[in-house]
């Protein structure tokens, strides 16, 4: 009966994922395509992106690029 009893799956919480929902279309693949794009240094997109008023750090663009979420 209990032979396949297995712990749920946890599912991380993506900030680049919600953040793409927040935006069009258009935006959201623009944003996708800059967050795994190499020649974007992590500080310097997020940086880029505060100046647009869409807050993702270093370190969450980092996480999502190594598909850590």
């Amino acid at each position: 009966m209990l032979e396949d009893l297995q712990p749920p799956k946890k599912v991380w919480p993506c900030a680049v994922r919600s953040t793409t929902l927040t935006l069009s279309d258009k935006d959201a693949k623009i944003l996708e395509q800059a967050v795994m794009n190499p020649e974007w240094t992590y500080a310097a997109l997020e940086s880029a992106l505060s100046g647009k008023g869409i807050k993702l750090s270093a370190n969450t663009i980092k996480r999502h690029r190594q598909k850590g979420c």
